[in-house]
């Protein structure tokens, strides 16, 4: 099942929404993300938060038109954001997408991204998509998908990994990537397909289109 989840940190155009609610079986408004569903005209299947940013006539509209709301109190452990993560464990997801993960909240951003670490320890397929970037997070040999050209970097989450890469520009063999270096940056996928071994502990991999 996969499931979208849909942050209040920098919005998803109209049409990147529209698509991507039109291919899940669960879409999860987080809190101020309420906003932009009722501007864009799309009711999403849960509204999930303390609702401390979202407009409460937002909220009762798209209540009002069917989505069901879970309201949770001010002050609490988790984030809106894990939260939502929570409810899609719980629903049995496979599959989650994060749009508007990635916003001004520096603080917020670092733990969405962290938070996918969760979804893969519970069996869950997840990544964080903006205008520029696809995040995912590994520990283990996966296949890559992208295109030729594309910039991946692999940044450590978690302790020294070692990491090998095929069908990159700059090909990695056991290479040891150590947490609070930038060695893993602005590698180029050769083809539209790339190898990686990890090992060690989570790796962040960051596809991105802008080359700055």
């Amino acid at each position: 099942m996969k499931c979208l989840i849909v942050s209040g940190g920098t919005p998803p155009a109209k049409n990147e929404l529209k698509r991507s609610c039109e291919t899940a079986d669960i879409t999860i408004s987080v809190d101020g993300a309420a906003d932009l569903f009722y501007e864009y005209d799309i009711v999403p299947g849960v509204l999930i938060g303390d609702f401390d940013t979202a407009k409460p006539e937002c909220v009762k509209s798209l209540e009002q038109r069917g989505a069901k709301v879970i309201k949770l109190m001010p002050e609490k452990n988790v984030t809106d954001t894990e939260a939502a993560i929570d409810y899609a464990i719980d629903s049995k997801a496979d599959e989650i997408l994060l749009l508007g993960a990635i916003g001004t909240r520096a603080d917020h951003s670092l733990s969405n991204i962290m938070l996918m670490i969760k979804a893969y320890k519970a069996g869950i397929k997840c990544k964080i998509k903006d205008e520029y970037n696809e995040m995912i997070v590994s520990d283990k040999d996966f296949v890559f998908a992208g295109k030729a050209g594309q910039t991946i970097s692999i940044l450590p989450l978690t302790g020294e990994l070692c990491v090998s890469a095929t069908n990159v520009k700059y090909p990695l063999d056991n290479l040891m990537l150590r947490f609070g270096s930038s060695r893993g940056i602005s590698n180029i996928m050769q083809k539209d397909e790339c190898e990686l071994s990890i090992s060690g502990g989570f790796a962040l991999i960051v596809k991105s289109q802008d080359k700055a």
